[in-house]
């Protein structure tokens, strides 16, 4: 099993370059991007739907074995990670910057779960429905959508001057911002660590 799960691995990180340049083929080729697609272009534009769903398959078998084996995990986010653990200063190192990644990225999420749940709009009301003579208005709120499925309503006849009502990218961004924020966050610590 452990050759198996080497192999795949490396069939991941090799496969990920081509990966990339099916899906932009894909895309340019959904797109419209090729003027008369051709019996080749159409033939290669499969081809590079199933390498995306086999390499998808893939991604997700690794991921879960993960979260599900220690050894492994520790094996491939070690490497990723650039954890070296060679003496047992080195290990106590580790510890300290796991802490301090660990604290900083809870504060960051905090943040980030505090920005996805404001909801600001400053717009601007017809005459005829003015309070006091005054037609600006700032609507502050919390939402809480656990399934994301939130409608902002406008109201009529308003004019929306700015509105704020979640993080302004995907989640999909935000997940991989975090990666990369662990990622940096560790090494950062560690760098830190050992030069004190």
């Amino acid at each position: 099993m452990k050759r198996l799960d080497s192999t795949l691995l490396k069939v991941f990180g090799y496969g990920l370059p081509g990966v990339i340049v099916f899906a932009v083929f894909s895309y340019f080729y959904r797109s419209g991007f090729f003027e008369a697609a051709s019996g080749r272009l159409g033939l290669l534009n499969a081809l590079s739907g199933l390498v995306l769903a086999l390499w998808m398959t893939l991604s997700l078998y690794l991921s879960v074995k993960l979260i599900v084996s220690g050894t492994f995990r520790d094996q491939v986010i070690a490497r990723l990670t650039f954890i070296r653990e060679r003496d047992e200063r080195e290990a106590i190192l580790t510890g300290k910057a796991a802490r301090t990644t660990f604290l900083t990225s809870l504060a960051l999420l905090i943040f980030l779960f505090c920005l996805s749940c404001f909801h600001v709009s400053i717009y601007q009301v017809p005459p005829e429905m003015a309070v006091d003579g005054k037609t600006g208005t700032v609507s502050l709120g919390l939402a809480f959508d656990i399934l994301g499925n939130h409608r902002k309503e406008a109201m009529a006849g308003a004019r929306d001057i700015f509105s704020y009502s979640g993080l302004p990218v995907s989640s999909t961004v935000v997940i991989l911002f975090l990666i990369v924020w662990q990622i940096i966050s560790y090494n950062y610590s560690m760098w830190r660590l050992t030069r004190s």
